[in-house]
């Protein structure tokens, strides 16, 4: 077994607690907009808000059919979308133990990583505003490069980055499709990070950020 030497991340739902933020994001969007002149119950909004943008779609298309679902004046679409692009990241909550946890690799020597599916700024505003920056020698956006997960080469991009191999790398994420399966087609290690501890294809699950790092440990031999 050859040491694990190297890290990387997903973001949303993996370190980002995208619902979490996506819920305060809509409350706010609601109160500043004085959304209740068109939608009296605030919750319908925020759960269709929040349903929409778990959907992979331009953004520009979310409040295309929010304005149309329930009747939002024309003129509040650049304002309701500008306000998204330079403020969502501001709302952005990260999982219990975020910084613990990467504190915690990071002491141990590992190489740390993300790669994350999004707009560049859009997806680097949020592990900004999350205050992790830092941890991280490689950061790498399918909007940055137009390669999105799963495929290979956004991986292979990053491990090149971090001048690392696969046999010794380990990704963890929320998606099989999209983090867990690529990754071990490479070679890597994968950990999904899920509630639901029944798939077979990771090598471990986990639901709790505070595990990872001994789970690593684990993995590695150590």
């Amino acid at each position: 077994m050859k040491k694990i030497d190297t890290v990387i991340f997903d973001l949303d739902q993996t370190l980002l607690d995208k619902n979490q933020s996506l819920l305060s994001f809509a409350n706010y969007q609601y109160e500043k907009f004085s959304l209740g002149r068109f939608i009296p119950d605030k919750q319908q909004f925020i759960e269709k808000f929040s349903k929409l943008n778990n959907i992979v779609m331009p953004k520009e298309e979310v409040y295309e059919k929010l304005l149309d679902i329930f009747n939002i004046e024309k003129n509040l679409y650049t304002e309701l979308l500008d306000d998204l692009n330079n403020n969502f990241h501001l709302h952005s909550v990260g999982f219990p133990g975020l910084h613990e946890m990467l504190n915690s690799l990071k002491c141990e020597g590992y190489k740390l990583g993300i790669i994350t599916n999004g707009r560049d700024f859009y997806q680097r505003n949020k592990i900004s505003a999350l205050g992790i920056s830092d941890y991280f020698s490689e950061i790498v956006t399918s909007g940055a490069i137009s390669i999105k997960k799963p495929d290979h080469t956004i991986f292979q991009i990053a491990l090149k980055n971090l001048e690392s191999l696969s046999e010794r790398s380990v990704f963890i994420g929320d998606s099989l499709k999209s983090d867990v399966i690529p990754a071990k087609e490479l070679g890597m290690y994968a950990i999904l990070k899920s509630k639901d501890v029944s798939y077979k294809e990771p090598d471990a699950i986990c639901d709790s950020l505070m595990e990872i790092p001994k789970i690593i440990n684990r993995l590695s031999g150590k």
